[in-house]
């Protein structure tokens, strides 16, 4: 059973200036609803019941917006907002949260030891902060099952096309695990290949995982990049060679949050699922000469 979950939220989010001087790039909306929310709304969804979200100096706003606010509530109430009151409400939806603070940027891996103590011994969901998956099935739980018909770890991932693939980490797949057609045995992870022919498949990491707390005494045995970061990708290719790795093909259509692109793209197909934006989003699409 999987009941934790660790949200890494570091960078400076600098490709988001001047809205980010002021505001996390994980807060920006989608819509009416920070990007942060989405992520951990997908959590809280597929079981995870505690959550560790690890900031940089500077994203003290992820930690008030997910802290109890008493005094709003009770001015939502006196008023008779119902409406504000739920939107309120529905932030935590009951799950515990704890902060964790990576004072100096130095990688994914650097990050999720900041969580260590709050992990302890128990298997765990790792997302990013910046990648957005819209599901039926939420990707989490997807990777979850995969992870609870028996393995030590789980990449999230697509098929991207070959130019780009050098953006993320390519795993070196093997046969299909569990009798499931999107589960593949991971026999090693490359991360951003210079070209597609270094690529040993075109399955990218998308910024989930399921991992068991092994991945720590991997972690132990990697060294820093040319950039002085310690990163998952080394860690995982570790666990690749010793222990039993899935890379899973989840279902659901994810957008890059980390890129100006990824969040229109997300704002467009969010608002044109949402009730009160839906019928002039589309009018106004219609309207564009294009």
């Amino acid at each position: 059973m999987v009941r934790k979950g660790v949200i890494l939220c570091g960078g400076q989010g600098t490709r988001f200036l001047p809205a980010t001087k002021a505001l996390p790039k994980e807060m920006l909306p989608v819509v009416d609803t920070p990007v942060l929310q989405y992520i951990v709304d997908e959590m809280i969804d597929s079981g995870v019941t505690d959550i560790c979200i690890v900031i940089s100096p500077g994203k003290e706003e992820i930690i008030r917006y997910f802290s109890p606010k008493g005094k709003l509530e009770k001015t939502l109430r006196k008023k008779g907002d119902e409406r504000g009151l739920a939107a309120l409400q529905r932030i935590n939806r009951g799950a515990r949260f704890i902060f964790a603070v990576q004072k100096t940027p130095r990688g994914m891996a650097d990050a999720l030891l900041k969580a260590r103590e709050f992990i302890g011994d128990e298997p765990f969901v790792l997302s990013t902060g910046d990648d957005l998956v819209r599901a039926d099935k939420p990707v989490s739980a997807q990777l979850i099952s995969a992870f609870d018909s028996g393995c030590d770890a789980v990449i999230g991932g697509q098929t991207v096309s070959a130019d780009k693939i050098r953006l993320y980490g390519s795993a070196r797949l093997g046969c299909n695990m569990f009798g499931d057609p999107r589960a593949f045995e991971c026999k090693g992870i490359v991360e951003k290949p210079g070209t597609p022919e270094e690529a040993p498949s075109l399955f990218a990491a998308l910024g989930r995982y399921v991992l068991s707390p092994r991945i720590f005494d991997w972690i132990a045995q990697i060294k820093p990049d040319k950039k002085g970061e310690l990163q998952v990708t080394d860690a995982l290719r570790l666990m690749c060679e010793n222990c039993s790795v899935c890379a899973y093909e989840f279902e659901g259509y994810r957008y890059d949050m980390g890129s100006k692109a990824g969040a229109v793209q997300a704002t467009i197909s969010y608002a044109l699922r949402h009730p009160e934006t839906r019928a002039e989003t589309a009018a106004f699409i219609r309207s564009l000469e294009l």
